[in-house]
Order: C-alpha cells, then sequence, then structure tokens
C-alpha cells in the first residue's frame, strides 16, 4: 500500500481543499470532512489513520468507505461537483428529483469526459459508472432533505400552471407530470385537490380553447359536422374526457344559435316598427 502524507489542508466557505504528497489535491464539503471515516491530519500518514467505525453507520456517504482512504477523498472530490452542479440547476427553477439525477449523471460524465481528454493516462479521473450513479442519488436524497427539491411542490404548481394558463384537462396535466418523472403516488395525490376538479372552470377553459382555436370563424360549427368532431377531438388532446368535451362543442353551438335567433328576432322587430311607421306617414 502506498504511504501518502497529507501537506495541505484548509478550508472555505463551504469546502475542504486537502493536499497531499503525491501531488493529489481534493475539495469536499465541510459536513462531509466533519463526518470523515477517519482522521485527516497534515502529520499523520494516510495508512495509519484511525478509522472510526461507529461515523460509518452514521453518515450515508460514507457507505462507500472500503477502508481506502485516498480512493474516498477522491469520491468526495467527485460528489463536491456534482453538488455544485446540482445547486446551480435548482438556483432558479425548481425541478423534480429523478429529473435532477438524470441531468446530473449525464453533466458530470460529459464533463470527465472532456477533463480526460486533456490529461495524462495517469492523471485520468476514472469513469465509474455505477459509482457516479451513486453519487447522483446520494447528492439529491441530501437535496430532498433540505428541501431545495420537493415533487409534491414542483407537481401541484406546475399543474395549478397548466390549468389556469394553459386551460389543459386533469388527463393532460397527469401526463405532463408523468413525462416530468413524478412518482404516479404524487401526482394521483396532487390532483385529487379541490381545485383541479371545479366544473365550471373547466367549462370555462374548454370554451377559451375552442375560441383560440377557432376564432370568428367559431360560427362555421353550426354547419359542419367535421369540423364539430375535430372541435371536441381538440379538446380531447388537452385533456378532457370526451362527454365533457363534447358538452362544452355544443353548449357553444347552442349560445351561438340563440344568439343568432336573438339577433334576427331583433332585426325583425325593427323591421315591424320600420313598417309600421311608413304606414303611419302614409297615412
Amino acid at each position: 500500500m502506498i504511504t501518502v502524507n497529507t501537506l495541505d489542508i484548509f478550508t472555505s466557505d463551504n469546502s475542504v481543499h486537502i493536499g497531499l504528497s503525491n501531488g493529489k489535491r481534493y475539495k469536499i464539503l465541510l459536513k462531509d470532512y466533519e463526518n470523515l471515516p477517519f482522521e485527516c491530519k497534515s502529520d499523520s500518514m494516510l495508512e495509519n489513520i484511525f478509522i472510526d467505525v461507529s461515523k460509518i453507520g452514521l453518515y450515508d456517504t460514507n457507505k462507500y468507505f472500503d477502508g481506502d482512504c485516498v480512493g474516498f477523498l477522491s469520491f468526495l472530490s467527485q460528489k463536491y461537483s456534482i453538488y455544485n452542479a446540482a445547486v446551480s440547476k435548482v438556483a432558479m427553477t425548481d425541478i423534480p428529483k429523478r429529473m435532477l439525477r438524470t441531468k446530473l449523471f449525464v453533466t458530470y460524465t460529459k464533463y470527465l469526459k472532456k477533463y480526460n481528454e486533456y490529461k495524462t493516462p495517469e492523471n485520468q479521473i476514472e469513469i465509474d459508472t455505477d459509482t457516479m450513479k451513486s453519487l447522483c442519488i446520494t447528492v439529491c436524497d441530501e437535496f430532498e432533505q433540505l428541501g431545495y427539491i420537493d415533487d409534491k411542490r414542483y407537481a401541484f404548481d406546475k399543474a395549478k400552471y397548466l390549468k389556469e394558463y394553459k386551460k389543459y384537462g386533469n388527463e393532460k396535466i397527469k401526463n405532463y407530470l408523468f413525462t416530468k418523472s413524478i412518482p404516479r403516488d404524487i401526482i394521483l395525490e396532487v390532483m385529487d385537490d379541490e381545485f383541479f376538479h371545479d366544473e365550471d372552470t373547466d367549462n370555462e377553459n374548454m370554451k377559451n380553447l375552442l375560441v383560440k382555436k377557432y376564432g370568428e370563424n367559431l360560427h362555421k360549427l353550426n354547419r359542419d359536422k367535421k369540423d364539430i368532431i375535430k372541435a371536441i377531438n381538440m379538446l380531447i388532446r388537452n385533456g378532457y374526457r370526451f362527454p365533457e368535451a363534447k358538452t362544452a362543442v355544443f353548449d357553444i353551438l347552442l349560445d351561438r344559435k340563440n344568439d343568432g335567433n336573438n339577433e334576427n328576432s331583433g332585426n325583425n322587430n325593427n323591421n315591424e316598427n320600420e313598417s309600421d311607421e311608413d304606414n303611419g306617414e302614409n297615412e
């Protein structure tokens, strides 16, 4: 086993920097450093550092420690890089846990490949897919515990936005959340909220979608059966069930028919009044 001395240890705002006598330097999170399963002092030999077994069981990251102190420092250094990448992804927007995990894995894999292109073989970082997946899972679990990510919060906020601004029906909202890797139980819990079961809101949303789609050509639905079917299918594609989509379309047709009859009735009354006036003048 190679004997390596720790030559330099110092802390910054959120990390610890450790320099070894073999020229390697590692940057790890402060919380990881405080929970290391071994002591790391500048006057100690890594081989002879006392390993605290109790800390291995207390801290989740330490389950990856296999007794190789230098290897574990390298592992924690990679975790620090993934942690920083995660911070940058959640700083400006909310993101589901599974999606964050996937993005971290893809981003860090690309980073390592690019990094290794400019390094000699002995200085390259080994790309261990299983280890990287474990690191990404660990970081995402920590972010969830800290409240930086919350699938339920994300799902409700996104579903509410899609309902209010996109006018989507519940089925399309569910499908959208599913594509964002939200667990099924969370989707069902969110969509069970009374906010998503307001019949008046659904009817108004469907009418808005029809007006947006057809605009002033909406009157054509009165006489074209194919257009009526297309209108119903459009609402179904936007997440509404067939019965409610059909009802919405025919309600609009009925409203427009009544409006047309009222206009004709008004015109007829005007014509009658004009005729009466003409007769009065003739007399």
